[in-house]
């Protein structure tokens, strides 16, 4: 479904005011695919080529749907019975185990898992759509100002309801890659060390070094770029794509010089976009050119900001 509304709001002799806005409900499902398969899973081509594949094609669904985990942040010390004379950490009964995918055994303030189906493992059968990057609706206005012999065209568009798989919040938050940066939001990760560098393992000291920790401890195994739901986000955004002022030479002085027209014009385009999108933009697609996989983010170029001053001129 799409829409579009044109509107002359204002038509007088020194000003006039014209909109077009339009915008679309474009939603892709997979109805069917064929006698012998209802579902397949595709790699986005990211990560390792062993990384598990992080989109679902199946029937029923929109393309585009992100397949992994649901992030249910860090293990607590609550999950764990402590054992002060070895000073290790047992995981509690009915708590899930992520080892077989994570590659590191439970402990406190490692990434936990949602357990989907209560069995106490975290499996394949675990896994669900995440997101989906297809927007429920975009669009765009257009407006055109003219005030006497200036002109002002302004043009936005935004999209609404679209995920974006940000592969930049898992690659550089791990600890794969031997001194390696992180996101600065790796400061508020679990800390197992004191300002002393003395390892904390009782579980009351514990407690008081990571009162503040808003993230897990890295990841040191490859299992690190495993798709799960903190990595998706919200793809919303109003950008101010464009705006140009012009100014119209008057008749007057064109008849002076001979000219039919002269009109200067200054251009900005990728004013600014308004999202909560935690990346350098939410419109982004960077991996496989296969609509199978879109909606990828991973060591995207921002988009660029430019100025542009011209003349348009008629003899």
């Amino acid at each position: 479904i799409e829409f579009q509304l044109n509107a002359s709001i204002i038509n007088k002799r020194d000003f006039s005011w014209a909109a077009s806005f339009n915008t679309s409900f474009n939603r892709v499902r997979v109805t069917s695919l064929g006698t012998f398969l209802d579902f397949y899973l595709r790699n986005s081509g990211w990560g390792f080529s062993n990384t598990p594949s992080d989109y679902i094609v199946r029937e029923g669904d929109l393309l585009g749907s992100m397949w992994g985990f649901e992030t249910e942040g860090m293990y607590s010390i609550n999950d764990f019975t402590y054992n002060a004379g070895t000073g290790t950490y047992t995981l509690n009964g009915g708590v899930p185990d992520n080892s077989s995918f994570t590659s590191a055994v439970p402990a406190p303030g490692r990434l936990k898992f949602k357990d989907q189906n209560k069995d106490g493992q975290i499996t394949e059968d675990d896994k669900k759509v995440i997101g989906v990057a297809q927007p429920k609706v975009f669009g765009g206005l257009n407006q055109q100002i003219r005030y006497k012999n200036f002109d002002l065209s302004i043009f936005v568009n935004f999209q609404l309801g679209a995920k974006v798989y940000n592969a930049n919040k898992l690659e550089f938050t791990n600890g794969y890659q031997p001194n390696a940066n992180m996101l600065s939001i790796m400061n508020d990760r679990w800390r197992t060390i004191d300002e002393n560098g003395q390892v904390v393992t009782d579980p009351v000291q514990l407690a008081a070094l990571n009162a503040n920790a808003k993230l897990w401890i890295p990841s040191t195994a490859s299992t690190s770029f495993l798709l799960h739901s903190w990595a998706i986000e919200s793809g919303d955004f109003l950008r101010i794509n464009n705006i140009t002022l012009g100014y119209n030479l008057p008749s007057s002085l064109l008849k002076k010089m001979k000219l039919r027209q002269l009109r200067a014009y200054f251009t900005v385009n990728n004013v600014a976009v308004i999202t909560g999108y935690s990346g350098y933009d939410p419109e982004v697609s960077t991996r496989r050119g296969t609509p199978e996989t879109p909606g990828v983010d991973y060591s995207a170029y921002p988009r660029s900001r430019s100025f542009i001053f011209g003349l348009n001129l008629s003899l």
